[in-house]
Order: structure tokens, then sequence, then C-alpha cells
């Protein structure tokens, strides 16, 4: 019963300061069955609501790349330097979802999230890996691959957070397969 009101303040908590709110209960495990999938809600204190909710069995590249195109469909400005609903660079675009999606930090900077990833050709990126531009150790900028050739990311000013799709005219230099 102790444990049952920890976990319960502990999710007020969390709910309250914008981090992860995780449900279970004590029947999550028995003796005869499989583990009933536990849900996890990962909370926006700026619009107040629920932005991804994932299950157990689902991963977290798919949490990043559902959150990705929830982001891309809210009109949501570039601003260089910004992290947030207000507006976002690319970096920042990558850093909030991982933070909120996955909960990895990234740093903000796209060299710094070059050392999160294990690099990988282009044409090997899965759902939920970044893709960047630039030569190793001096990238300019990175997206979110979501699979069939598409990614989401915060292009340049006067554009919003969006779905683009790879082509020749602006080719990603390579990719990177987060590991935390």
């Amino acid at each position: 019963m102790k444990f049952t009101k920890f976990i319960l303040s502990a999710a007020v908590a969390g709910a309250i300061m914008g981090g992860v709110v995780t449900q279970a209960s004590a029947d999550t495990y028995n003796n005869q069955t499989q583990p009933q999938q536990a849900s996890t809600t990962y909370y926006n204190p700026n619009a107040g609501t629920t932005k991804a909710t994932v299950n157990s069995a689902t991963s977290k590249a798919d949490a990043v790349v559902s959150l990705a195109k929830q982001l891309a469909s809210q009109n949501i400005p570039y601003v260089w330097g910004g992290e947030s609903l207000q507006g976002m660079d690319c970096s920042g675009l990558t850093d909030y979802v991982y933070q909120k999606a996955a909960g990895i930090s990234l740093g903000h900077y796209t060299v710094t999230q070059e050392s999160h990833v294990t690099t990988e050709a282009v044409s090997e990126a899965q759902p939920g890996d970044l893709l960047f531009w630039g030569e190793h150790g001096a990238t300019h900028h990175v997206a979110i691959y979501i699979g069939n050739n598409q990614y989401v990311a915060a292009p340049q000013p006067g554009q919003n957070v969006d779905i683009e799709t790879i082509n020749s005219a602006f080719m990603p230099s390579f990719a990177g397969k987060v590991t935390g």
C-alpha cells in the first residue's frame, strides 16, 4: 500500500513539474501470464496536454517519430536557439523531441548531438535516427528521420517545423542511431 501511494505521489509530482508520469499497478506482473503493459505518458507543461503515450511494447524510436510528426503539424516557427513550442531551431527540435519522447538529453548543438549517436549511412537510417548535414565535428543541420525517405526538421528562418523529403539537392551527409 505504501508503494502504491509513493507511485501516485511521484506521478503527481512529475505531472506538475513537466516530467514523465508512469502508470502501473501492483498487478502488473503475475506468475501465470505475460506481463501486462504499463503505459508512460509524457507531459508538456506549456501546452497542458500529453504529447505521446507509449506502452512498454513500443520502442523509444516509435515515440520519437510520433512526437516529431505531431510537432510538424503544429505550425511551430523556426527560431534560432529555440527549443520550445513557441519556436525551435534544428538542434532544439531534436533535443526537445528526444527529451520528451525518450527521456534522452542530446544537448542543443549539432556537434554535441553527434556524440550521442552511432554513425551510419543515410541509406541505413531507421525511423527515429538523426540525419546530419556537414562533416563530422562540423555539422550545421540535424533532423529526425521518420521513414519512407522523409524527416522532420526545423528548416530555416521564415519556415515552420515540417516534414520534408530527402533529395539530392539537400542530401544529409550521414545518419546516426541515438545511443543515449
